[in-house]
């Protein structure tokens, strides 16, 4: 006897769609979808300026963007406003990745030393040293490069 139940009155969540009922909910999924994105643009422009953007790839500040027809200026704004952030993020990056690199100079410094440190020990100690290493999984970045 198999596993499948074969009773006519299978559970609801169990029966397969026909193609016209999975057409047509997705006809109302795309219609739900579209009277929100329709209730988003008539928000008022600083409701919608203080949603945080969607992550995008990065966004190169010299790159120009298209023109704007003139009856756009709410889009204008927008555009505005979305570079001015990006401008404030960029620098912020600018100013992380300043405070990074020369932490990871030091790493790598550190990293080269103790290469040569555990080189001059003897087999023994240098097993003990690499596998007290693999234990805490800073083995990995010392075999790095």
């Amino acid at each position: 006897m198999s596993s499948r139940n074969t009773s006519p009155q299978a559970p609801a969540s169990k029966v397969a769609m026909s193609n016209a009922e999975r057409q047509r909910k997705h006809r109302e999924k795309r219609k739900a979808e579209l009277q929100a994105l329709r209730a988003g643009a008539a928000a008022p422009l600083s409701l919608r300026l203080a949603l945080p953007l969607p992550l995008v790839a990065p966004v190169v500040p010299t790159v120009s963007a298209p023109a704007l027809p003139d009856d756009s200026p709410s889009l204008r704004l927008q555009l505005d406003a979305a570079r001015k952030r990006c401008e404030a993020q960029a620098a912020e990056l600018a100013a992380l990745r300043a405070e990074h690199e020369p932490l990871v100079a030091r790493l790598l410094a550190l990293r080269t030393v103790l290469r040569a440190v555990i080189g001059k020990f003897s087999p023994a100690a240098r097993h003990v040293a690499r596998s007290h290493l693999q234990e805490t999984g800073f083995i990995e970045w010392l075999d790095a490069d």
